[in-house]
């Protein structure tokens, strides 16, 4: 995670012509620059910059010479080399405890990883990101500063800090696989003032498309959810395109 840091925090300092080399409009991969997405309401746009290297592309982008020219896609194909792994062991131990004779769980190539960059202290809003749950099985996630919260209870309370450990949270595609058994896990980004720059690494854990799980159990009605009808519709929430299209450099190319 330092690596990816300290990666980041060179790359984010660049300027925006050095940056927008990077950036592949329509696409997760690449650069992405301040309020792009949202959280919950779209006239209230995240204020960060973000970076995405999704798992299925990583061969389109070598060829594009990124891994060069580019120390933080480099540390992120490292970081998910090392992240994918402990994701698939606790899927196995989640389908063992829940459905042992279910589909098996991965984190699939339409999975991706993505690092915001913050400027607390440029920003008047209180919430540098608003509430909101991630769309996808999981996310695992490590920051270097304070600022995440986490709903529990009906509360929102400022996240464990540990440089040693990673947060994990649960998200509506895991609610649809369990059916209903795992909630989502919903958070925000409280800015503090104090902070020149802050920055967060997520895994957006997401099921295969083209060969997507069975859900595990089924809800409350009786109904085990479409899969990949669920992780396609959960990921054009944020103002983002659908993930069918914008993890695929196939859908469209680089600027």
């Amino acid at each position: 995670m330092e690596h990816v840091f300290e990666a980041a925090r060179l790359f984010f300092e660049r300027s925006s012509d050095e940056k927008r080399r990077f950036a592949m409009p329509g696409q997760l991969e690449g650069w992405r620059d301040l309020g792009a997405e949202y959280s919950d309401d779209p006239e209230r746009p995240d204020l960060n910059e973000a970076f995405g290297l999704v798992a299925r592309n990583r061969s389109r982008t070598a060829d594009l010479g990124w891994i060069d020219d580019n120390p933080l896609h480099a540390a992120l194909r490292r970081a998910m080399d090392v992240l994918t792994p402990k994701v698939d062991a606790l899927f196995a131990d989640l389908k063992a405890n829940l459905a042992p004779s279910g589909d098996d769980l991965v984190a699939s190539e339409w999975s991706y990883l993505q690092v915001n960059y913050y400027r607390p202290s440029r920003e008047s809003r209180d919430l540098l990101q608003d509430a909101h749950e991630d769309g996808h099985l999981l996310t695992v996630l490590a920051a270097d500063q304070p600022g995440l919260e986490l709903e529990i209870d009906g509360a929102f309370r400022p996240a464990p800090r540990d440089p040693n450990a990673l947060v994990v949270m649960p998200g509506s595609i895991l609610t649809a696989m369990t059916g209903g058994r795992i909630a989502p896990l919903r958070h925000r980004v409280r800015r503090d003032a104090g902070i020149a720059s802050r920055i967060s690494m997520m895994f957006f854990v997401n099921p295969s498309l083209e060969e997507p799980p069975e859900a595990w159990l089924p809800d409350a009605a009786g109904r085990r959810a479409d899969i990949r009808e669920a992780a396609i519709a959960a990921s054009t929430a944020f103002g983002l395109p659908a993930l069918d299209r914008a993890a695929s450099l196939d859908a469209g190319a680089p600027s």
